[in-house]
C-alpha cells in the first residue's frame, strides 16, 4: 500500500506542457511579440509558431515556463523580422556605443517599459526593440543577441545603447507629466 502512495503521478508529455505553458502566458508572449513587431496579427503568428518550436524542439524544460516562452518567442519574431534587423544593424554597427556595456534593465526600467510600451514602440526601431528586450528585460549578452539576431555584437550594443538613451527621455517625459498633474490638483 505505501508503495502506492509513494509513487509520483506521470508528467503530462512534454507537448501537452508545452501548450498548456503557452496558454498560461499567452497574454505576456502576445505583448511581447506585438512590441517587438510593431504588429498584433503578426505577434500573434510568432506566439502560434514559437508554441509549435517549442513542442517540436522539446528543451528539457528547467527553463520553463517563462524563460523558454519568451526566449521561444523572440526567436520567432526575428526570424519573421530578420531582413529589416540586418537592413538597421549596419546603421548601429557605426555609431556604436560610447559607454561600455550597459546592464540590464532595472525593475524601476521594467515599469516605464511597461507602461510607455506604445510610446517606446513608436520610438525606436525594430532593431532597438529587439536589443531592449533581449539584453534588457532577457539578460542576455550582446554576443548572444547578435546570435540570435545573426548580427554583429557591436550592432546590438549600439542599438542597445539607443533604446537605454530614448527609454531615460521617455521616463523624464512621463516624470513631467506627472508633476504637471500633480501641479493642477495643488
Amino acid at each position: 500500500m505505501m508503495g502506492a502512495a509513494s509513487r509520483t503521478l506521470p508528467e503530462p508529455p512534454p507537448r501537452e506542457y508545452v501548450g498548456r505553458v503557452f496558454s498560461q502566458h499567452r497574454e505576456e508572449l502576445e505583448w511581447l511579440a506585438n512590441f517587438l513587431t510593431g504588429n498584433e496579427k503578426i505577434a500573434e503568428a510568432c506566439v502560434v509558431d514559437a508554441c509549435a518550436q517549442a513542442e517540436l524542439e522539446n528543451p528539457g524544460l528547467q527553463e520553463w515556463p517563462s524563460t523558454w516562452a519568451s526566449m521561444s518567442t523572440i526567436r520567432s519574431a526575428a526570424q519573421i523580422q530578420q531582413q529589416r534587423i540586418a537592413q538597421l544593424s549596419s546603421a548601429y554597427m557605426q555609431s556604436g556605443c560610447i559607454h561600455g556595456e550597459h546592464t540590464v534593465l532595472s525593475s524601476d526600467w521594467c515599469e516605464v517599459l511597461l507602461e510607455e510600451s506604445s510610446v517606446v514602440c513608436a520610438r525606436l526601431d525594430i532593431f532597438c526593440r529587439f536589443a531592449l528586450v533581449i539584453c534588457g528585460l532577457e539578460k542576455r549578452s550582446a554576443n548572444e543577441a547578435a546570435l540570435l539576431l545573426g548580427v554583429d555584437p557591436a550592432s546590438v550594443e549600439g542599438a542597445y545603447c539607443a533604446a537605454i538613451k530614448s527609454l531615460e527621455v521617455i521616463s523624464c517625459e512621463q516624470f513631467q507629466r506627472h508633476n504637471d498633474s500633480t501641479a493642477v490638483y495643488n
